[in-house]
């Protein structure tokens, strides 16, 4: 009892002071909870007001920071989600793309802090719409593809079909038609059974537009019909028709004059032009006006009516400010003008080289460089811009290629492991039978197509190493056995030790040319990269080598074996340059035409008449390789005046 009468006060007093101590902070937590909250309803209005059509853009964009600005200061997610989502959007309106991509950045941020998937999927879609807006194709590819990968393991098909179309436009953007092709076709599966129909006539549209690049005209048209044809069922009102009708029928007269149909072409041109919907849009009717002019002038080189409309196409971009438009119209007036009037050519492929350089259009840039190196006396310096950009784009677009590869296959054997993991629960057992002997045979099946596949693979380097042992001995025996002979005779007669020198050396160049010349090569997706390369190796400081359009043959058609002689015959030609042509400018052009190939090649180095010229071994080497896949090489030089070289094969 003693005990008790002793510790009961200070229970009391320690209860007192512990009440004491903590009723402020329960005062302030509720003043701060209410204060909160308050500080909440007051800023809500500015979100309001930014939503409100009536008011002007510049405004709207006020008060949505002001409601973000109170939106961070309440530490609520949920209210910092809403003003991001808005302030994007009213950046994107008003075109100020570098500060919506930075809020964006914000926005992704936040929801990656928090897990959100949701909005991190947002953040990626807008990264893409922003970047791409913003000329910044490569970022833009790389945030759809971001958005791809989680519309894809939600496995929400619309979204997949929706991003994968951004994908596939953007690599057409930049002339890889056949990434775009594959891109644009994977959507197609997962929308073709929706009610997608604008995403689904788009993912035909750009399909269309791929095949007429790489010149199937057939197919090309075929999707043509198929875009058009779901354009007018999902369309009532006329502004969202022209908007897509519009564009699915220029795509179709442009095959059509491709193939040189010129007579049905043009009426759908005409037609359009008379349209009082078209005519209302300023930048469609450039288009059509422009399309039609260039096509009339393709039809017949006299019709005067052509320079009138590509001209007045000009004026109205001009007027609008359509930088790529522009583009497109100056490069058309180029090749108008470029037989009839050097001087009017070259400017309107600067103005083209001008625009393309300020939304960065790689494709154009290229283009149009083209064209100058063509026009002007001297080019070496846009023959290295050339060159520059040529490997920027194909660098982009392999990156491109690679990175949606990866994606693909990361979200494929994803969807495999699901689909095994649910049939395992459902059927484990008889699951696991049919695995084992599956396993098995594919075990089996995979040793018996390697054995095969390694003793062909084993016959075919025989043959060549032989071929190649037997070319290089008669070479050595021929070409470098007398000189080594010869030297030896020198330096046992004392002869001069510094010409000894000079002939050795002379001796081992042609030896590492030997070596260079019998290199083996990748014959597969890589050839034209490995093509592209061994063209350039040849260039120097002294030597520009221009390679043009070498993506848009569709290599992976053409067979191993034309590959090899394609690679070699170019090769003897850039060997033979090398030895004796002294060229500052080399230029080889590919060209994909009906059933065959065409590779020119010209150079504007010192030439040999015809009296002179030798049919020397290099040459003779390079028909026979040419005649045995079927085609043709023709030759054409004179003294001082250069060389030029023209061969074909069936494709």
């Amino acid at each position: 009892m003693k005990l008790w009468r002793v510790n009961f006060p200070f229970f009391i007093v320690l209860g007192v002071f512990f009440l004491w101590a903590f009723i402020p902070v329960f005062g302030q937590t509720k003043n701060q909870t209410s204060w909160s909250q308050g500080k909440q309803d007051s800023i809500a209005r500015y979100y309001q007001l930014s939503k409100s059509d009536l008011l002007s853009l510049e405004e709207r964009l006020k008060n949505v920071s002001i409601f973000l600005k109170g939106a961070w200061l309440s530490q609520n997610d949920s209210l910092v989600y809403n003003g991001l989502m808005q302030k994007t959007m009213l950046l994107g309106r008003v075109r100020q793309y570098d500060s919506a991509i930075i809020y964006t950045h914000q926005l992704y941020d936040l929801a990656k802090n928090n897990f959100d998937t949701l909005y991190i999927e947002n953040a990626y879609r807008k990264l893409g719409i922003y970047y791409k807006k913003n000329d910044q194709l490569s970022e833009a590819f790389h945030y759809y593809n971001k958005a791809f990968i989680i519309a894809r393991k939600k496995q929400d098909t619309i979204k997949i079909g929706r991003n994968l179309l951004n994908m596939a436009n953007i690599q057409a953007t930049l002339g890889d038609y056949s990434g775009s092709k594959t891109t644009a076709i994977d959507g197609v599966k997962y929308l073709e059974n929706s009610k997608q129909i604008k995403n689904l006539s788009g993912l035909y549209h750009i399909i269309s537009v791929a095949n007429r690049y790489q010149k199937n005209y057939k197919d090309a048209l075929i999707y043509n019909k198929k875009a058009q044809a779901l354009g007018a069922d999902s369309v009532s009102i006329e502004k969202i028709k022209l908007k897509n009708i519009l564009i699915f029928k220029c795509t179709e007269a442009n095959i059509l004059a491709d193939k040189m149909d010129y007579t049905k072409a043009l009426p759908i041109l005409k037609e359009l032009a008379i349209n009082p919907v078209v005519k209302k849009d300023s930048s469609e009717y450039a288009r059509v006006l422009n399309n039609l002019g260039y096509i009339l002038w393709l039809e017949n080189k006299k019709n005067i009516t052509s320079e009138v409309m590509l001209i007045k196409a000009l004026k109205i971009r001009e007027q609008i400010k359509d930088i790529e438009g522009l583009s497109a119209s100056n490069i058309h007036l180029t090749e108008y003008y470029f037989n009839v009037n050097k001087d009017k050519a070259l400017t309107h492929a600067k103005e083209a080289y001008k625009n393309a350089k300020k939304y960065n259009g790689l494709k154009t840039i290229m283009e149009s460089l083209g064209f100058i190196i063509e026009l002007k006396e001297n080019t070496n310096k846009e023959a290295r811009e050339f060159k520059e950009v040529s490997n920027t784009l194909q660098e982009v677009n392999q990156s491109n290629r690679e990175m949606y590869a990866v994606t693909k296959y990361e979200n494929d054997k994803l969807a495999n492991e699901n689909l095994t993991l649910k049939a395992e629960k459902a059927k484990k057992e008889r699951q696991q039978i049919i695995y084992l002997f599956t396993s098995l045979f594919v075990i089996l099946s995979t040793g018996v197509v390697f054995y095969l596949l390694r003793q062909r693979h084993k016959r075919e380097k025989i043959r060549e190493v032989y071929n190649a042992e037997a070319r290089i001995s008669k070479r050595l025996h021929d070409e470098l056995a007398n000189d080594v002979y010869h030297v030896m005779n020198q330096v046992q007669n004392h002869q001069n030790s510094q010409e000894v020198l000079d002939k050795l050396e002379h001796i081992y160049n042609r030896t590492r040319d030997i070596s260079r010349e019998n290199n083996s090569f990748d014959i597969g997706p890589n050839f034209a990269q490995e093509l592209s390369a061994m063209l350039s190796s040849f260039g120097s400081w002294d030597t520009q080598i221009i390679i043009k359009d070498i993506d848009e043959i569709n290599w992976q058609a053409i067979t191993p074996e034309k590959k090899i002689i394609v690679h070699r015959a170019l090769q003897e030609l850039m060997v033979n340059m090398k030895k004796h042509s002294e060229a500052g400018l080399v230029a080889i052009t590919f060209k994909k035409e009906a059933k065959k190939v065409l590779i020119t090649y010209a150079d504007n180095g010192i030439g040999v008449s015809e009296d002179d010229i030798i049919y020397c071994n290099g040459l003779k080497n390079t028909e026979n390789r040419i005649k045995t896949i079927g085609g043709s090489f023709i030759f054409d030089t004179d003294k001082g005046k250069g060389f030029k070289a023209k061969m074909h094969f069936p494709s």
